[in-house]
């Protein structure tokens, strides 16, 4: 079956409204267990029972912690979601940045490698990535993709120039990652097996040079 990839839409883009953030941000250790709590208690309901089955009175009481404490740090389960959702993010950004790029013969193969890092963790957690699915244009999950992506773009750049591969415009590639990110939402909404499948890591690497605005070339010179 034919992969259908995504329209790259341009950079600019909208802050997630307040309902949508954490109240707080934990600063000592007990309140960051609290945290931890909540947030595994959801991708547990996730993995268990999906996104309708995750209201904050079932978070709450699988992460021992009362209503009014999961209020203090969220104002709701879509916040939750979000945080979820940045988290992930980190992970696979984190790979990303991991990854070693000295053997990449060209540009191109360097961003390939990349790519696979980042479909690898992807893979990881696909069955909490799938249950979140329902959740994602009511929490506006690839403005947070991006948002959290950000942060990465300094680092990212500068190990893909080391590399050879230069971006025309070092904001396009928080992105040219979201744009990975919805290739690969939609190839495995058509196929969930099509994330593992042979060509699937270069499909993926061409959507990202596009959106990153990479040379076509670049993984000829």
């Amino acid at each position: 079956m034919e992969t259908r990839l995504p329209t790259v839409h341009s950079h600019r883009s909208h802050a997630l409204p307040a309902t949508l953030k954490p109240r707080k941000k934990p600063v000592q250790t007990r309140s960051t267990v609290t945290v931890d709590a909540i947030v595994e208690a959801t991708i547990r309901i996730l993995r268990q029972d999906g996104w309708a089955a995750c209201t904050t009175t079932r978070i709450a009481a699988l992460a021992g912690v009362s209503v009014g404490s999961l209020y203090q740090y969220f104002p709701n389960r879509n916040a939750i979601a979000v945080e979820i959702i940045r988290q992930r993010t980190r992970i696979y950004l984190t790979a990303v940045l991991a990854a070693d790029l000295t053997d990449a013969a060209t540009p191109g193969k360097a961003v390939e490698s990349a790519v696979a890092a980042f479909v690898t963790e992807k893979r990881k957690g696909l069955d909490v990535s799938l249950a979140l699915r329902d959740a994602l244009p009511e929490v506006q999950g690839r403005q947070t993709i991006i948002e959290e992506a950000r942060r990465f773009v300094p680092a990212l750049q500068t190990k893909l120039a080391a590399a050879g591969a230069v971006a025309a415009d070092s904001a396009l590639l928080a992105v040219a990652l979201a744009a990975v990110e919805g290739a690969v939402w939609e190839m495995i909404e058509q196929d969930q097996a099509a994330i593992g499948k042979p060509g699937t890591i270069t499909a993926l690497a061409g959507v990202f040079s596009a959106a990153a605005g990479l040379s076509p070339a670049a993984g000829e010179r």
